[in-house]
């Protein structure tokens, strides 16, 4: 039953909900306390529940299976992925390197007239920069690759000595 109290100062209305005690039910005892009219499972019963159980635990299973299997694929092709990219970026890396050492040779020989040996001097140093940028990515991507899978690289195989 709801009733509406009107509060006098400041005109707020409020409304209260009142339960009568007739209105409340007791909450259910222990399975074992059945009351008048429930009835314990038969044995026929029981077993088609427990069977009906074990499929779905079963079901779950093959679900949660398939899902790993999904995940370890997904893993794999965008660790795939990443590697195309870490090679792309590695060889950019090399060639710009290359290619600015040369244009800066180039254009110390052009100004100071020592033509071809600032070219060839630079030429070797931006190939030496481009060795060393190609390094230390590497050396990000093992790690990078190392924290992401755990150190797992791939299944293990049998050595000759093995």
């Amino acid at each position: 039953m709801v009733r509406p109290v009107q509060l006098a100062p400041r005109g707020v209305w409020v409304i209260i909900r009142a339960v009568c005690a007739e209105d409340v039910s007791p909450m259910p005892g222990p399975a074992n306390d059945r009351g008048p009219g429930e009835r314990q499972m038969t044995e026929a019963e029981r077993a088609a529940f427990e069977g009906r159980i074990s499929d779905l635990g079963d079901r779950l299973k093959k679900i949660k299976a398939q899902r790993q299997a999904d995940a370890e694929a997904d893993l794999g092709a965008q660790m795939r992925g990443r590697g195309m990219a870490y090679g792309m970026r590695m060889a950019a890396e090399l060639v710009a390197a290359v290619i600015v050492g040369s244009a800066i040779g180039f254009g110390l020989d052009r100004w100071l007239g020592s033509t071809p040996w600032l070219f060839l001097l630079f030429f070797v140093l931006g190939f030496v920069a481009g060795v060393v940028n190609v390094v230390r990515s590497y050396e990000r991507m093992q790690t990078d690759i190392a924290a992401r899978t755990g150190g797992r690289l791939g299944p293990t195989m049998p050595d000759d000595e093995d």
